[in-house]
C-alpha cells in the first residue's frame, strides 16, 4: 500500500512539473514550427515587404504584417485564418497613427469599422455585416463635430 502511494506521488509530481511533463516538449516544437512557418517577403532593393505566418498548406494564417517602402514603418495588421481575412485589420499612416480599424469575417467586413484622420481624430464610422455597408455612416470633422450626410 505504501508502495503505490509513493508511485501515484511520483507519477503525480512528474505530470505536473512544468520542466519534466510531456507537455514542455510539445511547447518547445510548437515554438520551433511557428518560427519556422514564418514568411518575409522583400522588395526589390531588399527591403522587407510583408512578413506572415502560414500554415502546414503554405495559406497566411495569423497576422499579417505588411510594411511600407521603407521595410521598417508598418503598413498593415491583417489577421488571417487558413488564408482568408478573419479577425481584426489595422492599417497605420506613414507617421505610425491608425488610419483604419475593421474587422473581418471569413474574407468579408463585418462589425464597425473606424477611419481616422492622420491627426488621429475620428474621421468616419461605417458598420458592415458580411461585407455589405449598411445605413447610418457617421462622418465627422477634425474637430469632432458630426457632419451632415
Amino acid at each position: 500500500m505504501k508502495n503505490t502511494f509513493i508511485y501515484l506521488l511520483i507519477i503525480s509530481l512528474l505530470l505536473l512539473s512544468p520542466s519534466c511533463g510531456p507537455s514542455s516538449k510539445k511547447n518547445e516544437s510548437t515554438q520551433t514550427e511557428e518560427q519556422s512557418n514564418m514568411v518575409k517577403k522583400r522588395r526589390e532593393d531588399g527591403t522587407l515587404s510583408s512578413m506572415n505566418p502560414v500554415d502546414e498548406e503554405g495559406y497566411v494564417h495569423g497576422v499579417k504584417v505588411n510594411f511600407y517602402e521603407d521595410g521598417v514603418t508598418v503598413h498593415s495588421k491583417v489577421t488571417y485564418e487558413h488564408g482568408r481575412k478573419h479577425g481584426p485589420a489595422i492599417w497605420f499612416f506613414k507617421n505610425g497613427k491608425i488610419y483604419e480599424h475593421t474587422t473581418y469575417f471569413q474574407n468579408r467586413k463585418n462589425g464597425l469599422t473606424k477611419r481616422y484622420y492622420e491627426t488621429g481624430e475620428l474621421m468616419e464610422e461605417v458598420e458592415f455585416n458580411t461585407g455589405k455597408e449598411l445605413p447610418g455612416k457617421k462622418r465627422y470633422t477634425k474637430d469632432g463635430k458630426l457632419k451632415g450626410n
